[in-house]
């Protein structure tokens, strides 16, 4: 009877032990991912400070150009175009940055996930944006530059500078129906590759957990 009890208690401490020492591999397991996780959502926010930067400089720079040349309507709708590009980089960044500060590390993984695909859904929506808006704003620079060099194409080819902003917005157009038509190509561009590597992660993780 004592051996069996004897038995009974060393099995006990054994599937505590192998409890434990089960728990603290998850945990370490779990500090791992947490680590690997942050560490590339850290490069993905840096690239997004870029473009914030890039943003501002761009905003700064068509800002003043446009005042600069309050007197002349056409050189003002130019800075104007590069300028609103500008905004446009400055809004898709900021809100990213807001999105990507507020995941709370110390949440369960499924809640570290949705909040991470919510960081994927507004990167989709900014490159849509931004991809349309840039479609017809590299013609303003273009004219911007040409104007630069002395060359103020309004002056002597009005009908060149509206014929590239028609063809700008038709590459808008083409870039929207691209958008709808073939939507997965567009979500794989805007994503990038560490932001994928995070969500898979994360969704096994994710599966494991409720597995």
């Amino acid at each position: 009877m004592m051996e069996l009890q004897d038995l009974q208690a060393a099995w006990q401490s054994a599937t505590q032990k192998l409890e434990t020492q089960t728990l603290r591999l998850a945990e370490l397991e779990g500090h791992a991912l947490r680590h690997r996780v942050h560490g590339r959502l850290g490069l993905v926010s840096l690239g997004q400070w870029i473009e914030l930067a890039v943003g501002i400089a761009i905003a700064v720079w068509a800002g003043g150009y446009w005042f600069d040349h309050l007197g002349t309507p056409h050189l003002v709708a130019y800075g104007v175009a590069v300028h609103l590009y500008g905004i446009a980089l400055i809004a898709m960044a900021t809100t990213q940055l807001v999105k990507l500060a507020a995941i709370d590390w110390t949440q369960p993984v499924a809640q570290v996930h949705a909040r991470v695909l919510d960081v994927r859904r507004q990167r989709i929506r900014g490159e849509r944006v931004l991809l349309l808006v840039g479609a017809i704003a590299w013609a303003p620079l273009l004219f911007i530059g040409l104007n630069a060099i002395g060359l103020d194409v309004w002056r002597y080819q009005p009908m060149y500078v509206l014929a590239n902003l028609a063809f700008g917005a038709v590459l808008a157009i083409a870039a929207a129906w691209a958008m709808r038509r073939w939507p997965s190509w567009l979500e794989t561009s805007a994503v990038g590759g560490r932001l994928q590597q995070v969500e898979r992660e994360l969704r096994d993780a994710r599966e494991f957990t409720q597995g």
